[in-house]
């Protein structure tokens, strides 16, 4: 049974479970899902959107299942509006389902996929927008953990040895996962927070620097716009890590991406100016 993607598993059980307790009937032609990590998104009769998802209960993380209602709290910055949320257990499956209602988004997301094969064409006004938010965002007072030092030297050390200082100087409120997928357009609107909280001042702008590498004009545009943090040494090392999370995947897979060559010139290059 394939849970991480649901699309290629029966689940209309779940479903109607969910419909049941959050009392919304699901537009089930229009489903949304990831391949990748087994969530799946519906829009409702009602014009709102509910995104399930599942945990295996000796990994459930207390952080993730708050993240959309804690957000509320996040002034500013534009995205969905959590409004209720349902969890259950499935015995069969032995999972905990959960499901997030909320307000849904005039415009798609970018991209159906992190990382981007071509340049969206996004005007001004929206990349303005987003350097905006993650300037509020990072403003924000929070308890939450998004990213650890001990997790970021972890990576570097793993991938290019211990001969760096990986100290980290800056930090913020920060998104976690500011890939294309969780950014609609043209109205900017940022999705998916289920992991946001403290972590390095860099890490979305590196994250969406990451996703936009196979697009050179695209990745230079996002290097444009979040200078001030990309530029710092913070900036620099939280590059590095990401370079060192596509190392990582290749040498666990041995097959290369289409990230793993630009990445591997990437983190000479900061190698060179880091040590």
């Amino acid at each position: 049974m394939n849970l991480y993607d649901l699309s290629q598993t029966p689940h209309d059980d779940v479903l109607t479970v969910l419909e049941s307790r959050l009392g919304v009937v699901l537009n089930r032609s229009e489903a949304h899902y990831s391949a990748l990590n087994g969530t799946a998104g519906f829009p409702t009769s009602t014009g709102t959107w509910v995104r399930l998802s599942w945990y295996q209960p000796e990994k459930l993380n207390a952080q993730a299942l708050t993240g959309f209602e804690a957000a509320l709290a996040l002034d500013g910055v534009p995205r969905p509006v959590w409004q209720a949320a349902a969890s259950w257990y499935d015995q069969g499956r032995k999972v905990v389902w959960r499901a997030e209602e909320m307000t849904r988004t005039s415009d798609p997301v970018i991209s159906p996929q992190a990382a981007i094969p071509s340049d969206p064409g996004l005007p001004d006004a929206w990349w303005s927008g987003l350097q905006t938010a993650c300037k509020t965002l990072a403003g924000h007072v929070t308890d939450r953990v998004c990213m650890t030092q001990t997790h970021l030297s972890g990576r570097i050390a793993d991938a290019y040895g211990e001969g760096i200082d990986t100290t980290i100087t800056d930090w913020a409120t920060v998104h976690g996962d500011l890939g294309w997928a969780n950014l609609c357009g043209p109205e900017l609107a940022i999705i998916d927070w289920e992991s946001w909280g403290q972590g390095p001042a860099a890490l979305d702008a590196v994250s969406l620097w990451a996703a936009s590498m196979r697009v050179s004009d695209l990745a230079d545009k996002v290097t444009e716009v979040f200078a001030d943090v990309l530029s710092t040494r913070t900036g620099q090392l939280t590059r590095l890590m990401m370079c060192a999370n596509v190392a990582r995947a290749f040498k666990r897979t041995g097959r290369k991406g289409p990230l793993t060559d630009p990445m591997a010139e990437a983190a000479g290059k900061l190698l060179d100016q880091l040590r």
